[in-house]
């Protein structure tokens, strides 16, 4: 089970991106691998007062979202987390070839996700680019 040694969960704070932390998390403990949670926030055009609170709202709120992953995990799970800045399409994709990860486990939907689609632009994007295996949590 070494294959599992270090698995990518891109997480958006839908109940669907935590269901795939849960599967993600499962695969890890039985291989003693690592999870890595990421969360993207939008870039921000430089900008006057407004800019700035937006700015300093989308940390907080991705911070936020990390810390209930991290809460979700508990003590036993091997856990990291990452906040990072850039589209949660390429920052997924960029980060799992740059970490060297073996797999990327991640939610068909989230936040944005139609409830009727069967894939969401971000899953569909990860599954079509991606050079390792994808797992999707429907």
């Amino acid at each position: 089970m070494k294959d599992f040694a270090k698995i990518l969960v891109p997480v958006d704070g839908s109940k669907k991106s935590f269901e795939a932390l849960d599967r993600a998390l499962i695969l890890a403990n039985f291989s003693h691998g690592e999870v890595t949670c990421i969360h993207a926030i939008p870039e921000v055009p430089e900008g006057g007062p407004r800019t700035k609170e937006m700015e300093r709202q989308l940390k907080e709120d991705g911070n936020i979202v990390l810390k209930n992953a991290m809460k979700r995990a508990g003590k036993s799970a091997n856990i990291k987390t990452r906040l990072v800045r850039g589209a949660p399409t390429t920052e997924t994709i960029k980060i799992a070839r740059n970490g060297k990860f073996d797999h990327i486990v991640m939610s068909t939907t989230g936040k944005g996700g139609s409830t009727g689609d069967m894939l969401g632009s971000v899953s569909n994007y990860v599954l079509h680019k991606s050079k390792i295996p994808v797992y999707l949590i429907k």
